[in-house]
């Protein structure tokens, strides 16, 4: 599996911060968040940085008023362990 791969998964299984998992199977709802997500990773990003990135698609991108912090660290750290 490739590292794209592996960082849609995350999103969409640990992440869904829009809730659709339950509801439909469309694993690469996320899939556009991939590339830069994983750009991230090679570069050796921070957790601050990758929380403040999540953060920012969901306000942003998604127009979403709240976000789970403690989700979005958890995720950070995830995908952030797909680098080491």
């Amino acid at each position: 599996m490739s590292l794209h791969d592996d960082v849609c998964r995350i999103l969409w299984e640990e992440w869904d911060p829009m809730g659709l998992r339950p509801f439909t199977d469309i694993p690469n709802e996320y899939g556009s968040y991939a590339e830069t997500i994983s750009r991230y990773i090679l570069e050796g990003r921070d957790e601050f940085k990758m929380i403040s990135h999540l953060q920012q698609l969901q306000r942003n991108a998604m127009g979403l008023s709240h976000v789970d912090n403690e989700r979005d660290r958890r995720v950070a750290r995830l995908l952030l362990s797909l680098g080491e």
